[in-house]
């Protein structure tokens, strides 16, 4: 077994796919409307890019939960980075607004927060 998608809700879709595109380096796998609704999900690139992030809108009881989520500090999910603290600055430097600079945790892994500016916050690791 293996996840296939996870889900993720956000303020605005357009401004979901510039952040998680431009900043992040992610690709588009779909980006389908019909009506009101939209299916757009996002891959790592690369052959094995690992499980979709599904973007969708958050109305309703969704957005409270992100809300309270984001409140609560939590992130919305993580990134694991494999390029070291050269990816992190990539980042960075494309813009990403940083909420927790890395940090060693005690686990022993390094985590940074950044905020991606439709209404979650994302947690960047590094074993």
């Amino acid at each position: 077994m293996k996840i296939a998608q996870a889900h993720l809700l956000v303020n605005d879709q357009d401004a979901a796919k510039a952040f998680y595109t431009e900043v992040l380096g992610l690709e588009v796998e779909t980006d389908y409307a019909a009506g009101d609704f939209r299916w757009l999900s996002l891959r790592a690139p690369g052959p094995d890019g690992g499980a979709s992030l599904v973007l969708g809108r958050a109305e309703g009881a969704g957005l409270a939960c992100q809300q309270a989520t984001r409140e609560s500090g939590m992130p919305a999910f993580s990134l694991t980075l494999t390029g070291g603290t050269e990816e992190f600055e990539r980042i960075r430097d494309r813009g990403a607004t940083v909420v927790m600079e890395p940090t060693r945790q005690q686990y022993g892994g390094t985590d940074a927060l950044i905020d991606d500016t439709v209404g979650n916050i994302i947690c960047l690791h590094q074993d």
